[in-house]
């Protein structure tokens, strides 16, 4: 059986493997856009793709996180991964694209939640949060994954070729990690006062679809904008590439952050800071501006993720019910926001229709309130067992 300490290096590893998958896929979509010679309507739709399969694949794991365990869920889904992503380089033709998105968003439903589950249970054992620096490890990646795209696109390499090399990195990490996780309690936790465990949810769930449509926007528009405003492509990668920079050094902060201010303070300090970066970007359509905008904005979202996926699986559901549910309504933010900013795009202009990302941040800020009443406390603060 795997130590915690064996447990953590490796939910870090696929944390960070995964955010190295989703930054090189987010640095390379002007690439695909060419290749393909799509529209920003029909890049929106394509893309739109994963998230309708990461909206299929959540409730599948919680009925299987709570029947067999997040540990077997994630040591099936790591490596399935890999050969998604590896279709995604391959597809030749548009909708062999849209398919292999579609396949990718299914395998990447399963390993969220599952790896999300083990690590919030990994924090039970520790008495202590660590779910925020998991999700750093996840920015981490992901900077990485961008920031290799800068000199790989600059160079010319293509991104089949890139995608490729990434895909074979995820399927190594995938089946190595399978041997290092903890074998988990997927029955209820039981508390010492009861919560409204619905009202909790619907509130966690509502801030989380705002969020993700946030990152949503920076995951698959932040290049395309920083492009269409004259900047390169290779600029144009290192935009998306300093927002996950930011957010990596936010999260890896956020463990101690939510002990201080609690969530619902967490949430109303790092909205309010989205607001402000991605205003700047907007109202000052320059490349040092938007990159400077951006920055902000990762600064922002760094620690709502990891606070919002704790809050959603310490609710006494069974193991990954929780997150499942969190996944399954608020994925469709991500479904929405491809071609909501582009369908706009072709009536307006991108920069107006990431005004409807604006309005998801103030938002968040509305609702920080009601959710640091309602959330559970985190593991290890003061009182936290008698707060739920």
């Amino acid at each position: 059986m795997a130590s915690d300490r064996q447990a953590r290096v490796s939910l870090t590893t696929i944390f960070v493997s995964t955010g190295v998958c989703f930054g090189s896929w987010a640095a390379r979509i002007p690439a695909v856009q060419s290749e393909f010679h799509f529209s920003l309507a029909k890049l929106g739709l394509t893309l739109a793709c994963m998230t309708i399969g990461s909206m299929v694949s959540s409730p599948l794991a919680g009925f299987v996180s709570t029947r067999f365990g997040s540990r077997s869920l994630l040591r099936v889904s790591a490596p399935i991964t890999a050969f998604a992503f590896a279709f995604i380089a391959l597809a030749p033709t548009a909708p062999l694209l849209a398919l292999a998105l579609f396949l990718m968003g299914v395998s990447n439903g399963l390993v969220q939640v599952s790896m999300n589950a083990q690590a919030i249970a990994l924090e039970q054992r520790y008495r202590r949060t660590i779910l925020s620096m998991m999700h750093g490890g996840f920015s981490v990646g992901m900077m990485a994954g961008a920031m290799v795209a800068v000199p790989v696109a600059h160079f010319g390499i293509s991104y089949r070729a890139h995608l490729l090399v990434v895909s074979a990195f995820l399927l190594a990490v995938g089946v190595a990690i399978g041997f290092f996780l903890i074998e988990t309690d997927r029955t209820p936790r039981a508390h010492q006062r009861r919560i409204h465990v619905s009202l909790a949810l619907a509130v966690i769930v509502a801030v989380a679809f705002f969020e993700l449509f946030c990152e949503g926007t920076a995951s698959s528009w932040s290049a395309v904008y920083t492009h269409r405003i004259g900047a390169s492509t290779a600029f144009a990668a290192l935009v998306f590439g300093l927002y996950s920079l930011t957010m990596t050094i936010g999260r890896l902060k956020g463990d101690r952050l939510v002990m201080r201010m609690g969530v619902g303070g967490l949430v109303r300090v790092g909205s309010s800071a989205a607001v402000c970066g991605l205003g700047l970007a907007l109202a000052f359509p320059t490349p040092l501006f938007v990159l400077l905008g951006f920055a902000l904005f990762g600064v922002g979202l760094s620690c709502q993720a990891p606070t919002l996926f704790r809050a959603a699986g310490q609710l006494p559901l069974p193991e990954g019910q929780g997150l499942a549910v969190l996944l399954a309504a608020a994925w469709p933010s991500f479904l929405l926001v491809a071609p909501v900013i582009g369908g706009l795009s072709e009536v307006i202009s991108l920069r107006g229709a990431l005004l409807v990302t604006l309005a998801a941040a103030i938002a968040m800020v509305a609702l920080s309130g009601s959710l640091g009443r309602l959330a559970p406390v985190p593991i290890g603060t003061a009182g936290s067992e008698s707060a739920l």
